[in-house]
């Protein structure tokens, strides 16, 4: 059979507690118990009381009703027998469900017998000397009604002083065994955390020679003790593998510091070397973005100008082909010329006729007027005919003059603008030859101009290309100069954390010193 410290402290715990519980629970009951038959006590005295107030009511009501035997007297006389008699009633369901002690039940009967002695007493009575003779009955079941009233005051008293004295030793038995199972628990358990305590402290100052202790427990206390000396095992066994450790970490990390600072010193020799190709690249590639910008520009200015040429071009085709038709219209305009000067022929011998036919109409004036003359009175209506037939004929001969001097006058002009036309006509045809002239040049200058802006594009396109590669070496030098800048770092970090690696083997020798019994 185990013992008790080899039980787990759950169960050590739980009896200790259940022992606590069932006292505990022991006086709850007692307690309820007697608060249970208190309030039974205390219904059964209320219900005495009750009947005792019934009784002395009715025994009011005789002598009222023996004073004056009117019907509302008589009402509520029969009122309070009705009262009475179901107090009573009640008092013997109460007895036979159980709620009253049997040797109460024996009154109650004797309380109900005196009452139906009364009634039947009551009911043959007629004069107020009966009625106050039986008011004797009621006074005498008042008496025993209060007989009961003392007797159960009596009982709830005693079973009160009974269920208090009870309830005083449960209490003290609960303390009595709490305590002793605070004693117990407490033996079994702080105890060994306690020893627990110890050889914890004893290992944390560096005690590892320890004795085994939890051999003779099985509960988890017995477990934490063996756990602690397996602990202290391993300890043991790991402390002298650290001594064994820190030493080679010493020596190795003495190499590790001079390894770094010679890989140090060679990384910021790469450091700066890539510091310079990074400038020398960066200095080609803003070369190279000139040379860009510029054919690109070159590039600009040639399509622009051929765009410039093209228009000359398209203007000369333009001026060749105005000055043509102004050349067809020089040469229509000396065509009509020609024809105007032969007009103005035609009307000059239009006016030579007028010229004839005015003179010989100015003559034959002359004659009808020399005629007239010779008639005297009957030719003078003639001679003024006539004369004035002579005078449209010498303005006829006026006009005639001017129109000829107008004709002669156009005639000149017309030769004048012949010639100035036919000149024209020269110069114009030069003119297309010199415009077509300079349209050919203009053809070999867009030429020209094409293969400049082809070769600039070409220009600008491997310069581009170049600058794409120029940009590509950049960045790649400044991944190596990155590189060699973290690689530096790194460095420059190794070479720390290998001085603090040798600084934490020396503290760890110092700590394996520490373990002095190992």
């Amino acid at each position: 059979m185990p013992t008790i410290k080899n039980l787990s402290i759950i169960l050590k715990l739980c009896i200790g507690f259940g022992i606590l519980f069932f006292f505990v629970l022991l006086l709850s009951m007692f307690g309820l118990y007697g608060l249970h038959n208190n309030d039974v006590t205390l219904k059964r005295i209320s219900q005495i009381g009750n009947l005792f107030d019934e009784i002395v009511f009715t025994r009011e009501a005789n002598y009222q009703y023996a004073l004056d035997s009117d019907s509302h007297q008589a009402e509520e006389h029969n009122q309070r027998h009705k009262n009475l008699q179901g107090a009573i009633d009640q008092l013997l369901i109460d007895a036979e469900a159980g709620l009253w002690p049997p040797q109460d039940i024996a009154v109650l009967k004797d309380l109900k017998n005196d009452l139906d002695n009364y009634l039947k007493m009551r009911a043959s009575t007629h004069t107020r000397s009966e009625l106050l003779a039986a008011n004797e009955l009621l006074s005498e079941l008042l008496d025993k009604s209060n007989e009961l009233y003392i007797s159960e005051e009596e009982r709830a008293a005693e079973l009160a002083s009974k269920v208090f004295y009870l309830l005083i030793i449960i209490t003290l038995v609960t303390l009595v065994m709490g305590g002793i199972v605070t004693v117990v628990i407490s033996r079994q358990i702080v105890l060994p955390l306690k020893q627990a305590v110890r050889i914890a402290q004893r290992i944390a100052n560096g005690d590892l020679v320890l004795e085994q202790q939890g051999e003779n427990r099985r509960d988890e206390l017995g477990t934490l003790l063996s756990s602690l000396d397996t602990m202290n095992s391993s300890l043991r066994n790991v402390v002298s593998q650290m001594g064994l450790a820190s030493h080679e970490l010493t020596a190795s990390a003495s190499q590790l510091t001079t390894i770094t600072d010679v890989t140090q010193g060679q990384i910021n020799d790469q450091k700066s070397e890539t510091y310079l190709i990074a400038s020398a690249m960066g200095e080609i590639a803003a070369t190279v973005q000139d040379v860009a910008r510029n054919a690109e520009e070159i590039a600009t200015a040639a399509k622009n100008t051929a765009g410039e040429v093209l228009n000359a071009q398209a203007l000369s085709r333009r001026a060749i082909t105005q000055i043509e038709s102004l050349s067809s219209e020089i040469v229509s305009s000396a065509d009509f010329m020609g024809r105007l000067q032969q007009e103005c022929g035609r009307i000059g011998s239009i006016l030579n006729v007028i010229k004839e036919v005015t003179d010989q109409t100015n003559l034959l004036a002359l004659n009808a007027a020399i005629e007239a003359a010779r008639a005297g009175d009957a030719g003078r209506g003639f001679a003024v005919v006539a004369d004035e037939v002579r005078n449209l004929a010498q303005r006829t001969q006026r006009s005639s003059n001017e129109i000829e001097q107008l004709i002669s006058e156009l005639q000149g002009i017309a030769d004048e603008s012949t010639a100035t036309m036919q000149a024209s006509v020269e110069h114009t045809q030069a003119s297309v030859a010199a415009v077509r002239e300079t349209g050919a040049a203009l053809d070999v200058i867009t030429r020209q101009v094409s293969n400049i802006q082809l070769m600039s594009e070409l220009i600008a396109t491997t310069t581009e290309e170049q600058a794409a590669v120029t940009a590509e070496s950049n960045e790649r030098v400044s991944t190596v100069r990155a590189s060699a800048e973290a690689s530096a770092s790194a460095s420059a970090e190794i070479s720390v954390a290998s001085g603090q690696l040798e600084s934490l083997s020396k503290e760890l020798n110092s700590l394996v010193r520490y373990f002095s019994n190992v």
